[in-house]
């Protein structure tokens, strides 16, 4: 969907499998939250660099694949205007309790090959609005193959206290707590839960609490099932009570308006 300063598009073959491409005008920095899917996601020109909530980093440079674990939270800096991300369910991945965390190749292993040769074909079949649901199906089931080849599972448990931060925040996000809760959660001062969001994400508790907050919002509005929803009430029930700042915040973090996307959510429920 075009935009005065960006352009953002959502396709989806199914719940299982979607890609999400975005562009944008300029530098972007924020935090990522645990979501309920795996995201496979590329750039195709800048860089970015990625930081996980254990300390790891990487710098992601264009056309080097890197996935992001739907159970961890990250932080992140880029440049880049133009990125494509593929979301993938972790039932199609032989999840059925707790999604697993996978483990990022360096970027010169040989096994980013042959994903990089899937996410070239794979990404403008999906795109396509007349694939036929048994083309979709083998493409699901390309997509599992290769990424489990690609990205080994681990279940590491590094930075208990942050880790303890970002499940609280995950599962009390539409609660109304405050930064002293999320420290008391973890066993930290307000100012030791501080510091280690700085060093972490390079953001305040309160903003990771916002982001993720906006993200729900977003997931709201896209995935709504039945009944009358309006972004007043959306935006209400995950505690943003200024609807000016709520919707500035919410166009610069998805590059269109929260009744856009509101709107894209029901065409796409009529599919």
């Amino acid at each position: 969907m075009p935009t005065d300063d960006g352009w953002f598009e959502l396709r989806s073959g199914d719940d299982e499998l979607w890609v999400h491409r975005i562009r944008t005008d300029g530098p972007q920095s924020g935090t990522i939250g645990p979501r309920p899917d795996h995201v496979v996601f590329w750039l195709a020109d800048g860089h970015a660099t990625v930081t996980a909530e254990d300390g790891a980093r990487w710098d992601v440079r264009p056309g080097q694949p890197m996935v992001l674990s739907a159970p961890a939270a990250y932080g992140f800096d880029t440049d880049a205007t133009h990125m494509t991300l593929l979301h993938v369910a972790p039932s199609l991945l032989g999840d059925t309790d707790e999604p697993h965390r996978f483990v990022q190749p360096d970027p010169t292993d040989n096994r980013l090959d042959p994903l990089r040769a899937l996410l070239r074909d794979v990404v403008d079949r999906l795109l396509d609005p007349a694939l036929p649901e048994e083309h979709l199906r083998a493409l699901k089931h390309r997509v599992a193959t290769v990424v489990l080849s690609t990205y080994t599972r681990a279940r590491t448990d590094v930075e208990q206290r942050m880790r303890r931060a970002v499940a609280f925040v995950d599962e009390h996000a539409r609660d109304p707590i405050t930064v002293a809760d999320v420290a008391d959660a973890c066993g930290l001062s307000e100012r030791g839960l501080q510091d280690l969001f700085r060093r972490r994400f390079g953001v305040t508790p309160t903003r990771y609490l916002r982001e993720v907050r906006l993200d729900r919002v977003h997931l709201e509005l896209i995935v709504r099932r039945s009944g009358v929803v309006t972004v007043h009430d959306v935006a209400h029930r995950w505690h943003f009570a200024h609807l000016g700042r709520f919707a500035a915040s919410y166009r610069a973090r998805f590059g269109e308006q929260p009744h856009e996307t509101l709107e894209r959510g029901r065409g796409r429920g009529r599919r």
